[in-house]
């Protein structure tokens, strides 16, 4: 999958100390399900997100740089890569 994360006025990053990944996502419809991905750097990672808590987001990663990756779900911050909603 090629993505350029970088070219979509949707992305979002949250580097404030007081944003809330969660509140983050729900802000924009970021649900269970949705597939997003984010590049700091090292590759295009695209992760999907399996649960929101009240601050946290849990996420399983689908690939990085292009390639199938099969991982457990983990809590996962939006802070370190600019985020966009990607299809499934």
């Amino acid at each position: 999958m090629s993505v350029d994360p970088t070219t979509s006025a949707d992305r979002t990053t949250t580097t404030r100390p007081w944003d809330n990944d969660a509140d983050a996502c729900r802000a924009r419809g970021w649900r269970p399900g949705t597939r997003l991905a984010g590049d700091e750097g090292y590759g295009v990672t695209v992760i999907e997100i399996t649960a929101l808590g009240d601050r946290l987001v849990l996420a399983k990663r689908i690939s990085h740089k292009g390639e199938p990756v099969e991982q457990r779900e983990s809590s996962w911050t939006l802070s370190c890569r600019d985020w966009k909603e990607v299809p499934s």
